[in-house]
This record gives C-alpha cells, sequence and structure tokens, in this order.
C-alpha cells in the first residue's frame, strides 16, 4: 500500500513538472513512460543532485548522463542537461605538451603516466579534463632521465599547460653490456705445466741413459765391472727418479692452480667518471663500487 502511495505522488509530481493536471497525463504516461522508468529518472535525479552538491564528479556525471536521457520527462532532462553544461565547465584541463628532438619523419614516441596511469597522447595536442586537485605527471623518452612534475589544478581552469623540453634534458650514456663471469687459466698454471712437462722430459731422458750404459756394461764388464761405472748408471736412474718426483709435484700444483683460478667479470664497468654531453653543456658521473 506504501509502494503504491509513493508512485501515485511520484506520478502526480512528474505531471505537475510538465505542466498538465493528472487526468491529462494519465494517457500519455501510460504511452510513452511507464511509472517504474518514472520513479528510476526521480532517483537518478536525485543522486545526481546530491553528487553534485558533495563534489563527486565522477559519479555526478554517471548519473546526470542517466537522466539527461529522452525516456526521462522533460523537467528532470532539463535539469540533468543543464547540470552536464555546469560539470563541464567547473571541470579542468590539461594539455600535455612534448617538444622531441628528433626529427618529425621518426619521431620516438614518448611513454606517458598522469596518476600512474599509461596515457596515448593526441596529436595535435588536445586537452584532457580531469578532476580538480593535484596530480602527477611522468614522462619517459628514448634513453633520456624521466620528468616527473607535480601540478595542481583548480576547479574552472582550461587549457593547464604541461610542457616537457627534451633538449633540455641530457642524453645518458647507453649502459654498457652485463659483465660475463670467466675463468682464465693463469701464466703460473702454464709455467707450472711446462715445468712438468721438462722434469719429465729430462727424467725420461736420464732413465734411457741409464738403462743403455747398464746393457753396455752388462756387454763390456760383467759381472766385473768396476765401482765408478756402476756410480754412473745409479746416479743416472736416481736422477731420474728424482726428476719424475718433481714432474709429479709439479703437475699436482698445476692442477691445483687450475682449479683454484679466479673467476673475473669481462665487460664490468670500471670506476672513475663518466662525461655526458647535453645541449647546454656536460654533466660528470662517477662510476664504480663504493
Amino acid at each position: 500500500m506504501k509502494q503504491r502511495i509513493v508512485s501515485a505522488l511520484t506520478f502526480s509530481l512528474m505531471t505537475l513538472w510538465a505542466g498538465k493536471s493528472p487526468a491529462q497525463a494519465v494517457p500519455e504516461a501510460s504511452e510513452e513512460t511507464s511509472t517504474s522508468t518514472i520513479e528510476q529518472c526521480v532517483a537518478e535525479h536525485e543522486s545526481a543532485r546530491q553528487l553534485r552538491v558533495q563534489e563527486q564528479w565522477l559519479g555526478a556525471r554517471a548519473a546526470m548522463l542517466s537522466c539527461a536521457e529522452e525516456r526521462c520527462p522533460l523537467a528532470i532532462a532539463s535539469d540533468c542537461r543543464a547540470w552536464l553544461d555546469e560539470l563541464a565547465r567547473v571541470l579542468p584541463t590539461l594539455l600535455i605538451v612534448v617538444e622531441r628532438p628528433e626529427p618529425a619523419a621518426s619521431p620516438v614516441p614518448p611513454r606517458v603516466e598522469l596518476d600512474g596511469i599509461q596515457l596515448s597522447l593526441p596529436d595535435p595536442p588536445a586537452p584532457l579534463e580531469l578532476l580538480p586537485g593535484r596530480h602527477r605527471l611522468r614522462v619517459e623518452l628514448g634513453n633520456r632521465p624521466p620528468v616527473e612534475r607535480s601540478f595542481l589544478l583548480q576547479k574552472g581552469e582550461k587549457n593547464h599547460v604541461e610542457q616537457v623540453r627534451y633538449s633540455d634534458v641530457p642524453v645518458l650514456p647507453a649502459p654498457p653490456p652485463p659483465p660475463v663471469p670467466e675463468r682464465p687459466i693463469s701464466a703460473t698454471t702454464y709455467w707450472l705445466s711446462g715445468g712438468a712437462l721438462a722434469a719429465f722430459a729430462g727424467s725420461t731422458a736420464l732413465l734411457l741413459v741409464g738403462m743403455r750404459e747398464h746393457r753396455d756394461a752388462q756387454d763390456r764388464c760383467a759381472p766385473s765391472c768396476g765401482s765408478s761405472t756402476r756410480t754412473s748408471i745409479e746416479s743416472k736412474l736416481v736422477l731420474a727418479d728424482v726428476s719424475g718426483g718433481v714432474g709429479i709435484a709439479l703437475v699436482g700444483l698445476a692442477v691445483y692452480s687450475y682449479l683454484r683460478r679466479p673467476v673475473v667479470f669481462r665487460g664490468a664497468p670500471t670506476s672513475g667518471p663518466t662525461l655526458a654531453a647535453t645541449g647546454h653543456g656536460a654533466s660528470l658521473v662517477w662510476q664504480g663500487q663504493f
């Protein structure tokens, strides 16, 4: 029963706004606009009014667009359209202009973020409608450092310009390639390996000479060879053993130095100052580890 009373009051209000009596409006309302549609338009009109007062512009715009449609009674639609015009005058607009140093034939598209949202700038520049308040702009172009701006838009401020001139922004040097880890073989390993080969060669030579003298002695004077002959053969065999032992030790040291060789990074940046040229001067950058 309460719902019927509310609907009847709403319908009577709509017919009064339209400048007609309830009796005159009954046929037209039943033909053109249903009661539920009128109630929805009234609710959207009231929501738009409250959001407009509270300056909740996005929600107010959505409600205004809905109640400004032709399905709503003329009085409600007229109010909502007037509020939309007022909202268009209240909301500020922004113009973002990026001046690129590259030729127009092959421009590098800048990466633009407004309040953390990436944008595609229209060409030619066109105003962007924003909410009043503080905003943050970030522009990146090529290998130049990003440009960040923070600005405040007032209600009704139109065509606020934020201009970025990249002719004033220095060009950063290209980043070096990532260092590649390597383990080069040191000169010590080569020297030890060479020494081991020389020791084995000497040991082999002394062993062959000693064995040959031993065969000659057997042919000439065995078993009554003199002590000098025996001493010569034994000394060569002992030296062959010593040389072989030195070679084995050198091989061990060479293997140890090979396995324990340090890791170096090829292409690692060197420490020191770097000069970066700009359109209006130069900047000094220090690179390295601290």
